[in-house]
């Protein structure tokens, strides 16, 4: 299925999809596609420069989480090649729980099987944002964790970053599936 959707200024851009893809329209609609065609044409990123262009995206996979976009998988054709496939999960936050005792400190992990990597990773306890509103209720830490958190409690350390990078932080922009886990 091809698909017209108004793209920059004056642009059309084309939206292909198999005819097996069940949610390709909530794909499009979907505030994390919208976000991702945003961020391209921010004055920073990818095709400011007017090097690069976006021709067409090929709607690969979507997995719903009851009736919000859970994971989006497409492919970017963009005029000069590069690599394109994306894989767009939406926010995501991770939470650094330090717990004294004793005078020492410890910070909490969770122990998540990887299946790109092929094993089982010790890391900190993350949690996809609860709605598209980018609020954070903490209800996928609290499943790891088990821990009931306040969000008094917490302190947004994006908050510390340099504000000319828009004070986003992006902990593995690539691939995770690259073998670059081995330390």
């Amino acid at each position: 299925m091809d698909l017209g959707i108004r793209f920059f200024l004056f642009h059309t851009l084309q939206v292909l999809t198999g005819t097996k893809i069940r949610y390709w329209r909530n794909a499009i609609d979907s505030s994390l596609f919208k976000q991702w065609l945003h961020n391209l044409q921010s004055e920073i990123e990818i095709l400011a420069d007017g090097t690069l262009a976006l021709r067409q995206v090929l709607i690969q996979g979507v997995d719903m989480f009851g009736k919000r976009i859970g994971f989006l998988k497409f492919k970017a054709d963009i005029y000069k090649p590069v690599p394109g496939i994306v894989f767009a999960r939406g926010p995501a936050v991770t939470v650094l729980i330090l717990l004294e005792s004793d005078g020492e400190t410890y910070a909490v992990l969770t122990e998540q099987a990887r299946v790109p990597t092929g094993r089982i990773i010790l890391e900190l306890p993350t949690g996809m944002l609860d709605d598209d509103k980018g609020d954070f209720i903490g209800t996928g830490v609290e499943e790891e964790t088990g821990i009931k958190f306040k969000l008094e409690d917490m302190v947004d350390l994006t908050a510390f970053l340099d504000s000319s990078t828009g004070c986003r932080f992006f902990p593995s922009p690539a691939s995770i599936g690259m073998d670059n886990l081995n330390a």
